[in-house]
């Protein structure tokens, strides 16, 4: 009679597929007592990476024995604490805990997390939300790392190939100088000028929120990159540090633009040195939160029969535009506050797309005005 309970045989651990289904892993300690693994596996490649681990542990000697119990939410809170990134990135990746890893995996012990609950947590992100996968992802596996780090884990758990990427499924939108300015007329009198100078100079919404009367040299006619506005956390909108050291830069802006800034800084500036360009109005000592310019955006967007046009729409126009007049990479480089040239040289590739498009468009004018004379001969 066969048994219920079948046995593999292996060169380190033992597995057993239970009548249930389920696979049970076990293995000999030093002291020569049988360990069974804390919850039986769903699949043998499960439970056969748990004795690996234990395996590995007991070869590292970092094997303790009875395993830590710190669960997933606990282990959070500390290491939250620990994070050296900017306001923004603490943001982001306090929304991704509190959103979508600590409802899985708050109340279960780290060594008890597997690959296979790992890959199951992915399959459940909705496929409308790739950025949301991706970036809960990336903080999940930052987050075991430094556990497997600081011993409490042998090894990291997540490792699901592929799912911290996607591709951004909408493409930059570059805008005509005249859809900028038409776009900046429907903003309140006070933001007005953050359009201008976001879309002229290419800069992050947050570089210009972020702007004080001292960033604006209006001799030399330049914008100084210094900090950025991030989201609110904490009931305030902090200024940190650029979103890397490269996007400190000095930037000129067009000199048809010298009359608005200086009667921006007259009428809407917060006083002194320091003052913000763009205060708050309750608070002139913040920066107007992004939200509301984001909301003051999006109507000024559709009353200027632009919906589709986002925020980070007006830095891809300035780059645009400054690739159009023949900039080279290293300058759209500096311009932009990049290390990589990828994105200068995408510039400029889309800069010649657009003159062809120009070209395309002359020819079709000149075929529309030949049938135009045909017409009349005849």
């Amino acid at each position: 009679m066969a048994s219920r309970k079948q046995r593999t045989r292996r060169s380190f651990g033992a597995l057993r597929k239970l009548p249930s289904g389920r696979w049970q892993a076990s293995y000999l300690d030093p002291h020569g007592k049988r360990v069974n693994a804390p919850e039986t596996f769903t699949a043998k490649i499960d439970a056969d990476a748990w004795l690996s681990v234990q395996r590995a542990a007991l070869e590292t000697g970092t094997w303790r024995g009875k395993p830590d119990d710190t669960t997933v939410g606990e282990y959070v809170e500390s290491w939250k604490t620990t994070l050296n990134v900017s306001h923004r990135t603490r943001y982001n990746y306090e929304a991704s805990i509190r959103r979508w890893i600590l409802p899985t995996f708050g109340a279960t012990p780290l060594h008890q997390v597997t690959p296979a609950a790992v890959r199951r947590w992915v399959a459940t992100f909705p496929e409308s939300k790739p950025a949301a996968r991706a970036q809960a992802y990336t903080v999940l596996g930052r987050v075991f790392r430094d556990a497997v780090a600081e011993g409490k884990i042998p090894d990291s758990p997540v490792r699901v190939r592929g799912a911290a990427d996607y591709r951004t499924a909408r493409e930059g939108h570059a805008l005509t100088v005249p859809e900028v300015t038409a776009l900046a007329a429907k903003m309140p009198d006070t933001e007005r000028l953050a359009v201008m100078l976001a879309a002229m100079c290419a800069l992050r919404p947050g570089e210009v929120l972020a702007l004080r009367r001292r960033d604006v040299d209006r001799s030399a006619q330049v914008v100084k990159v210094r900090g950025t506005a991030s989201a609110k956390i904490g009931g305030s909108t902090p200024i940190g540090p650029t979103k890397t050291a490269s996007s400190v830069r000095d930037v000129h802006y067009p000199a048809e633009l010298d009359g608005m800034i200086r009667d921006h800084i007259t009428e809407h500036a917060a006083p002194g040195a320091a003052g913000l360009l763009f205060p708050m109005a309750s608070d002139p000592a913040r920066p107007v939160a992004y939200s509301t310019w984001g909301g003051h955006f999006r109507s000024a967007a559709k009353a200027a029969g632009l919906e589709d046009v986002k925020p980070h729409d007006l830095r891809h126009t300035g780059a645009t535009l400054a690739a159009d007049t023949g900039a080279t990479v290293r300058e759209l480089m500096a311009r932009l506050g990049h290390t990589s040239p990828t994105v200068a040289i995408r510039y400029q590739h889309a800069a010649k797309v657009r003159d062809k498009s120009i070209a395309d468009a002359l020819g079709a004018a000149i075929t529309a005005a030949g049938k135009t004379d045909e017409q009349e001969e005849s």
